[in-house]
């Protein structure tokens, strides 16, 4: 009885399947080892070393590039000039009414992020109204036909423009 050439990738599925390691490890070498390896021809060659030769010019940086950078540097002397501009401003216009403007700034902005996460809190409210609304019979049922109903006009319309492109 002839035996049959043994496949060495069906082998090493086989050995990775029954949990072999090392007999699926012996099969993956076998397996690479099978496979013909072709030399680089020298038209190939050529070009790669042509190619690496080349000298790598530094891409130039992009208008949104210099933008970042220039935002960047701006907001570093912001924030050194910050501490600066307080001791100035203590100094020519008085500390009460520089206090008394920093105050209404702090009380300006709490009342903006109140007026924000109203807003938020309105639109969960919402949200759990609409989930409420959909996990009812009546919302869930109003959903399906919803969608089907809209899913014929789609049918219908796609029949419509294919006859009117035509």
């Amino acid at each position: 009885m002839s035996r049959m050439p043994q496949d060495p990738w069906a082998d090493w599925w086989k050995a990775e399947g029954t949990g072999a390691e090392e007999r699926a490890d012996a099969a993956l070498r076998e397996a690479f080892a099978a496979i013909s390896r072709r030399p680089v021809t020298a038209a190939l060659h050529d070009r790669l070393i042509a190619i690496s030769g080349r000298s790598q010019a530094q891409p130039s940086r992009t208008w949104s590039e210099r933008w970042v950078a220039a935002g960047l540097v701006l907001g570093a002397l912001a924030l050194t000039a910050a501490p600066l501009t307080v001791l100035v401003g203590f100094v020519l216009v008085g500390p009460a009414r520089l206090l008394t403007s920093v105050v209404r700034a702090c009380v300006w902005m709490s009342e903006w992020l109140n007026a924000g996460a109203s807003v938020w809190a309105l639109l969960a409210r919402t949200g759990d109204a609409v989930g409420y609304a959909v996990v009812t019979p009546a919302g869930s049922s109003f959903l399906t036909v919803s969608l089907v109903v809209a899913s014929m006009a789609l049918v219908v319309l796609n029949r419509y423009l294919s006859v009117e492109r035509s």
